[in-house]
């Protein structure tokens, strides 16, 4: 297992750690410095959907 250290607001980062455990095949990179970055979303955003 790899560590990946991750500071980004990123879905897969928890205190400052990558946890994603499983990658896939990527048609284009949303990040430039990681191909599977996810945006989080704010608890504000989910609380006005």
């Amino acid at each position: 297992m790899m560590t990946i250290h991750c500071t980004s607001n990123c879905l897969y980062q928890q205190e400052g750690q990558c946890t994603l455990t499983h990658v896939t095949s990527i048609s284009e990179a949303s990040n430039k410095s990681c191909a599977y970055f996810k945006n989080k979303e704010s608890p504000l955003k989910k609380e006005k959907s």
